[in-house]
C-alpha cells in the first residue's frame, strides 16, 4: 500500500470516526427534546420510539400516530382558519404537540451546519489520537 492510500484510508476513518459521533450525538438530543415535548403523553405505546445509528446513517423510529400528533388542522368546516380561534359550535379544534417535526427538523440544521463546518484540525487531531488510541490506525 502506497503512502497515497494509507492517508486516504486514515482520513476516511477519522471522518468516519467524526459522523458517527456527531449522528450519536444528535440521536441523544432528538430523544431528549421528545420526551421534554411528550409530557402529558401517559400511555406505553408513545414509548415505543428508537434511534439508531450505523455507520454513517442515523434511522428514527416511531408509531405512525407521532406524525399525526404533530399535524395542524389547516382549516374547520365552518371555512375559519385556526389561528382566528372561530369554530362552529359543537366543533372541537384539534391540538396539536410538537413531537415529531420540530425536534427532527431543529436537530437537522444542526447537525448539517456541524457536519459542514464542524471537521476542523483541531477536531481532526482529537479524532486522529482516539482512532490511535482504539487501534484502528497504525503508528
Amino acid at each position: 500500500m502506497g503512502l497515497s492510500e494509507k492517508r486516504n484510508r486514515d482520513v476516511g476513518i477519522i471522518e468516519g470516526l467524526f459522523i458517527r459521533k456527531t449522528l450519536e450525538d444528535h440521536a441523544k438530543t432528538i430523544l431528549e427534546d421528545t420526551k421534554r415535548q411528550m409530557v402529558g403523553f401517559t400511555n406505553r405505546k408513545w414509548n415505543k420510539r428508537g434511534i439508531s445509528v450505523n455507520d454513517n446513517t442515523l434511522v428514527y423510529s416511531h408509531i405512525s400516530a407521532f406524525r399525526f400528533v404533530d399535524m395542524k388542522t389547516v382549516r374547520a368546516k365552518s371555512g375559519y382558519s385556526i389561528g382566528s380561534k372561530k369554530v362552529r359550535k359543537g366543533k372541537i379544534k384539534k391540538n396539536f404537540f410538537p413531537i415529531h417535526n420540530t425536534p427532527i427538523f431543529s436537530s437537522k440544521r444542526f447537525l448539517i451546519k456541524r457536519l459542514s463546518f464542524g471537521f476542523t484540525d483541531e477536531v481532526k487531531n482529537s479524532f486522529e489520537q482516539l482512532a490511535k488510541d482504539s487501534g484502528l490506525l497504525n503508528e
